[in-house]
């Protein structure tokens, strides 16, 4: 049976590893070994040293600590793996949230690693995409609330209707090479309030 080296694209990737036990660390670094992936074993300094530079991060547990809560959570950037089976309802969804794989169970001798990985990375992908969706609608909705305060001043200070004086901030807007949202800060910013 022959496995893709370094699992994403055929290069050669290297996978952070924790385990609570140092058995357990080898045996995980073994595995992605099998893979083709360098292992590089961290203990809960390394862990815990700040931003983590590897593509994948896999953590084998029997607890759930505050240290290993803490990586999971500087770890956004990379697809994480995270084998435990004492995880409460909380602490499932908050990771979901951040975008981890978890598998509630203890790491084994023939885990499917590479299977692992490929539902961490599309997790994680799936999660920064509903991130960026939510930070462009917030922005949108920030842009449209500002669109709308600068029409009202705009139709108090000019004895304007509604229609009239959006037609106005458009055509201002057009007329100026911006945005409409960008005509309103500057209203905002000009007229009084």
């Amino acid at each position: 049976m022959s496995h893709p080296v370094g699992g994403q694209e055929g290069r050669h990737s290297i996978l952070l590893i924790h385990a609570d036990d140092r058995v357990q660390a080898n045996r995980l670094g073994a595995l992605v070994s099998h893979y083709g992936h360098s292992p590089r074993i961290l203990d809960e300094a390394g862990l815990l040293a700040g931003r983590l530079q590897g593509e994948g991060l896999l953590i084998s547990c029997r607890r759930f600590s505050a240290e290993i809560r803490l990586a999971m959570a500087q770890g956004l950037h990379l697809p994480r793996v995270l084998f435990c089976d004492r995880l409460t309802v909380q602490q499932q969804a908050d990771l979901l949230t951040q975008g981890a794989l978890m598998v509630p169970h203890g790491c084994g001798e023939r885990e499917p690693v590479e299977q692992w990985l490929r539902l961490a990375r599309a997790q994680l992908a799936m999660v920064q995409q509903q991130q960026q969706a939510q930070d462009a609608l917030r922005l949108k909705l920030e842009e449209r609330r500002l669109i709308e305060q600068a029409k009202g001043r705009l139709m108090r200070h000019q004895g304007l209707d509604e229609e009239a004086a959006y037609q106005a901030m458009r055509s201002a807007a057009m007329a100026q090479n911006h945005s409409l949202a960008e005509l309103a800060r500057r209203l905002l910013q000009a007229l009084p309030g």
